[in-house]
C-alpha cells in the first residue's frame, strides 16, 4: 500500500476516535446525578446517548475489522465531491444559518425555513413533502418539547 491511508484503516480510525469520544462522554455523564427528585436528572440522556454510541462505534469497528482489505488504486478523496459535495456543502451552510437565525426568530422559524431548505438540499422535490416535513420538524418538535418535555426553546425577537 505505500504509505497511503486506505479507505478501510481511514474508516478504523474514525470509528476509534469516535468511540474514545462517546466512551469520553459516558465517563463525564457519570459525574452527573442520572435521576433527580422529578424523574431524569441531567445525566440521563448523555449516559443513553454515549452509552448507544459506544456501542454502535464497537460494532462498526468489529465490521469493518472483519471486511477484507481492498488494494489501493487511488488516493481517497476525504471530502465529497461533485453533487454531493455540493449537498454537503449546502447542509454545512444551512447549519451554520440556522444556529445564528435561531436566536433572532426563534426555533420554529428558523426550523421551518432550514427543514424546508434541508429537504430541498438532499434532493426532494414533491413541495407538499418538504412543506410537511418542515412543518412537523418545526412546530411539531416546539410543541413535543416545550408542552411535553418542558424544556425551553428559543422563542426569538418575533415571538416564535
Amino acid at each position: 500500500m505505500g504509505g497511503l491511508v486506505g479507505m478501510r484503516q481511514g474508516r478504523l480510525i474514525a470509528t476509534g476516535a469516535m468511540l474514545l469520544f462517546c466512551l469520553f462522554a459516558l465517563w463525564q455523564s457519570l459525574l452527573l446525578p442520572l435521576t433527580d427528585r422529578l424523574g431524569p436528572g441531567p445525566g440521563f440522556f448523555p449516559f443513553w446517548l454515549s452509552l448507544i454510541g459506544s456501542l454502535l462505534a464497537i460494532a462498526l469497528l468489529v465490521t469493518t475489522w472483519r471486511e477484507p482489505t481492498e488494494p489501493q488504486i487511488e488516493t481517497p478523496r476525504i471530502l465529497p465531491h461533485g453533487p454531493g459535495g455540493r449537498r454537503w456543502l449546502a447542509i454545512v451552510g444551512l447549519i451554520a444559518a440556522v444556529t445564528i437565525a435561531m436566536e433572532v426568530v426563534g426555533f420554529r422559524l428558523a426550523m421551518l425555513v432550514f427543514n424546508a431548505a434541508l429537504v430541498a438540499a438532499l434532493g426532494e422535490r414533491r413541495w407538499w413533502l418538504i412543506a410537511l416535513f418542515a412543518v412537523l420538524g418545526s412546530f411539531g418538535v416546539y410543541y413535543v418539547f416545550t408542552t411535553w418535555l418542558d424544556v425551553i426553546l428559543p422563542t426569538g425577537k418575533l415571538g416564535f
